[in-house]
């Protein structure tokens, strides 16, 4: 499968793709202007732990999000049971980085960003959403790792 061939979207998803690679985009903003400003301030700097907690928190928002999302292609096949139990791991694995401290943290949130991106490729039927998510499961990782070096 071409990744980046649109005419393998249905014409009405045309719209719903381009509107959600721009919102993914816009959402990739805060991973990326986070994990620069870590990676250049100084470990002294007053701002570091704030925006160690920043990103964190971020991170295990978006997982919360991705874990929902599973729920509602769960919710709408009606036969999503394992979606429905495994959708509920990204937010609690979220959780746990927020206490975990860094940079161990961003190890965690790394790891869980590409579980969940890998699962998303695999089982996602919705072509542009599948190739926005690997897209942005590269982005995503990469960031966290530029914060855990920045961290270490």
């Amino acid at each position: 499968m071409d990744f980046d061939d649109a005419r393998t979207d249905a014409p009405d998803d045309a719209t719903a793709a381009r509107l959600g690679r721009i919102l993914v985009l816009a959402g990739f903003i805060p991973f990326a202007a986070l994990a620069l400003w870590l990676y250049g301030i100084a470990p002294d700097h007053p701002w570091r732990q704030g925006t160690i907690i920043l990103l964190t928190g971020y991170g295990a928002v978006v997982l919360s999000f991705l874990g929902g999302i599973r729920w509602g292609l769960a919710l709408r096949r009606h036969d999503g049971e394992a979606d429905l139990i495994l959708g509920i791991v990204p937010p609690l694995v979220g959780w746990i980085a927020i206490v975990v401290p860094a940079p161990l943290n961003f190890v965690l949130l790394a790891v869980a960003f590409a579980a969940q991106g890998a699962w998303d490729s695999l089982t996602l039927t919705s072509g542009w959403f599948r190739r926005i998510r690997i897209r942005m499961t590269l982005l995503v990782v990469a960031a966290l790792v530029v914060a855990f070096v920045a961290t270490s």
